[in-house]
């Protein structure tokens, strides 16, 4: 028993993805840290495990549960029995219902690991969430006992470098090699996937929002040198990579304090490395920081660098005065529909790919302090204010409150998910389907959309990139993983068109 194996079980935090298509930073370190180490290792997903416990695809859909296997998906058995550490990782901020991948409950992973791993086996959990030691104790009474030895949160890298206070500030100077390591996990994979990019830790502002799990965390902000994050980008694109996304902070505006030259040098510096990327985009940005001089700037050149279908995801949470006051929520109503109008400015042009460069998307939360009857009124009346502006936005997305670790953790009574749904619901009909409607007018063709899921007959189509829409080709298997141009003919709900092959 002399190698190692890390179990991906995929996390989506607030300020970084690792749901396939998306691989996140946390699998991908520990994988950098064993090779620092000279150690053996293989890279496994949930899938890989499942896939060995006989699950397959069915004759009209493909089982998303496999969807994701790697390259080593045929030896799981005999990889998992004979390893000497399991590294499991995990950590889903909400339940989402994913277009290819399905996360793992705990009750899962153990029936998996209990089936097929040695009990002198050292396995160990890697918990991407929890902010505060509350949270994490009520993590440790939820997972099943005895089921790992131990369980790690904070950044997997500082488990290895022998961290055990701070163990969720960065190092961002142990972490250049490591990173560049990293993109050995390459090799082990079997689909193309979005390598998330960290480029900063904390937030900008303090006090932040109060419900927010990086105050919790109560760091510092502190950001990556750009040379580190092109080396890193470089090294995983010389293995093949061509996706990624500057990810993992909850501001990308805030990089370096907003400071227009860095930002741009850093876009020059990952482009003249590396030529030939198809997706570069960026995640979670304030609008407090797009309404300035500065930020103007700064979505110019993310609107000139960045590929086209890319978005500035605004956690704007709520329309109401009342829940922005309470929750110290981030710049004015002025602000954000400025900001609206700034990002519409220099990115609504359609890309070469049929898509607008550059829109900003929308998070509203439901169950925040402050809320009362009136919220979802203050909320449809800025949508109704956004479409009758003739701005764009790219996407939207309605979520209950969730706890620092995870929806999973939540209750909600009857009454409060009945309202949630009546929240939803107008939303999705006074707002969310025109402005898709406008985004994606009938006839538009698309292209780069790569065939991502095969369900109920229909090919269910998505471009490599931040929140991409759905695209379903009807009564139509399409080959997995190859990409099409695609006509838009139809609408169905309120993230999915209808299209044709062209």
């Amino acid at each position: 028993m002399g190698y190692d194996v890390i179990i991906d079980c995929y996390t989506d935090e607030p300020s970084g993805l690792g749901v396939p298509p998306f691989l996140s930073v946390h699998s991908r370190y520990i994988v950098g840290c064993l090779e620092q180490s000279n150690t053996e290792y293989y890279y496994l997903t949930i899938d890989d495990l499942r896939y060995a416990n006989n699950e397959r695809h069915f004759e009209n859909s493909f089982n998303k549960r496999i969807l994701n296997t790697t390259k080593n998906k045929e030896n799981i058995k005999e990889i998992i029995k004979n390893a000497k550490n399991i590294y499991v990782v995990m950590g889903c901020f909400v339940k989402y219902e994913y277009v290819s991948a399905e996360p793992p409950t705990f009750n899962e992973v153990e029936e998996l690991l209990n089936k097929y791993s040695n009990e002198k086996t050292n396995k160990l959990l890697f918990y991407s969430l929890g902010g505060s030691e509350l949270t994490r104790k009520s993590i440790r009474e939820t997972v099943p006992p005895k089921l790992f030895n131990e369980i790690i949160f904070g950044n997997t890298y500082n488990y290895f470098l022998g961290e055990t206070i701070q163990k969720f500030r960065p190092n961002y100077d142990k972490l250049k090699e490591i990173a560049v390591l990293s993109s050995n996990v390459v090799n082990q994979l079997e689909r193309p996937l979005i390598f998330e990019i960290e480029t900063a830790t904390g937030c900008n502002r303090n006090p932040g929002c109060t419900f927010c799990i990086e105050g919790m965390r109560g760091l510092p902000l502190q950001f990556r040198n750009k040379e580190d994050i092109t080396e890193e980008i470089k090294s995983l694109y010389n293995k093949g990579a061509r996706y990624f996304r500057l990810g993992r902070q909850p501001n990308f505006y805030a990089y370096k304090n907003c400071d227009v030259n860095e930002i741009e040098k850093l876009f020059q510096m990952i482009w003249d490395a590396c030529p030939d990327i198809k997706t570069l985009h960026i995640d979670n940005v304030s609008p407090h920081n797009v309404n300035t001089e500065e930020g103007e700037k700064i979505t110019e050149i993310v609107a000139k660098y960045t590929t086209a279908g890319n978005i500035t995801p605004f956690g704007i949470e709520s329309f109401d005065s009342i829940v922005r006051e309470k929750c110290n929520l981030n710049g004015s109503l002025d602000d954000i529909h400025k900001s609206i109008e700034i990002i519409n400015k220099y990115g609504k042009e359609i890309g070469e790919n049929g898509v607008p460069k550059l829109l900003p998307g929308i998070n509203i939360i439901y169950g925040l302090d402050g809320q009362n009857e009136n919220t979802l009124i203050h909320n449809l009346e800025n949508f109704n204010k956004i479409l009758s502006s003739g701005n764009l936005v790219r996407r939207m997305f309605v979520r209950k409150l969730t706890s620092p670790y995870g929806e999973q953790f939540d209750h909600y009574t009857s009454e409060e998910l009945k309202e949630f749904a009546t929240w939803s619901k107008s939303i999705e009909y006074q707002f969310s389907i025109p402005m898709l409607k406008q985004v994606f007018p009938l006839n538009l063709v698309i292209s780069e959309l790569r065939m991502e899921m095969y369900k109920d007959g229909n090919s269910i189509l998505r471009q490599m990139a931040t929140c991409p829409v759905r695209v379903v080709i009807k009564n139509k298997k399409l080959q997995l993983d190859e990409f099409y141009k695609v006509k838009i003919i139809g609408y169905e709900g309120n993230r999915t068109l209808i299209g044709e092959l062209v």
